[in-house]
């Protein structure tokens, strides 16, 4: 009786940790420490919202049906709240999330129609995070402003699947503007600081 008790026990936690991503949209996977998260391959573009707790590092690598890790899509220390694009450009596909962390976390797949959205022409935030926007037609920069340590990594996509167009690379405290192109839809920001965007 034990056995079978113990034998329903370890395959409700395997589930609980390898279902699908598109049967548990806008619910949370939660752990502690580190962990690797089986979903539905896809290629299909998305969105996932991570929360860390730890004082250590929190780095997240998406891993490939083949079992080869592929993007990293956080590597932060400390404690952590962001949202990030994934299949971004296309690739072999996610099979499986890598996390390493220190401490408890929560993961979240999200289609990307609900990136937030750009709608006023300036946009403030912290952290990472993914912006949508109107397509923009014709000539049009932005204005940005960083107040942070580390990277501050900017890029803005004409359409999701494809090579987006690298808008700012810096680290540290940041001012400056550049070209929005034409048919931008989405925005990608890695950020540790504060920042603000204007468009124009």
């Amino acid at each position: 009786m034990f056995k079978r008790v113990l034998a329903v026990l370890v395959l409700t936690a395997t589930t609980l940790i390898t279902g699908t991503a598109a049967a548990h949209a806008d619910t949370p996977y939660r752990g502690n420490g580190d962990e690797v998260i089986r979903v539905r391959v896809t290629k299909t573009p998305g969105l996932l919202k991570f929360r860390h707790d730890g004082e250590s590092n929190f780095i997240v690598h998406t891993v490939t049906p083949a079992g080869k890790k592929q993007d990293l899509l956080v590597n932060a220390i400390g404690p952590y709240d962001g949202t990030v694009l994934y299949n971004a450009y296309g690739g072999k596909g996610v099979a499986a999330l890598e996390i390493k962390a220190d401490g408890a976390w929560s993961a979240v797949f999200q289609p990307v129609t609900k990136a937030r959205c750009w709608c006023a022409a300036t946009v403030k935030g912290k952290g990472d995070q993914v912006l949508k926007l109107t397509p923009t037609r014709g000539l049009r920069t932005v204005r940005t402003t960083h107040s942070g340590e580390g990277n501050f990594i900017v890029f803005g996509y004409t359409r999701v699947g494809s090579y987006g167009d690298l808008l700012f690379n810096e680290i540290g405290d940041y001012k400056g503007k550049a070209l929005l192109p034409s048919g931008t839809r989405l925005v990608t920001v890695k950020a540790d600081g504060a920042w603000t965007f204007t468009r124009r």
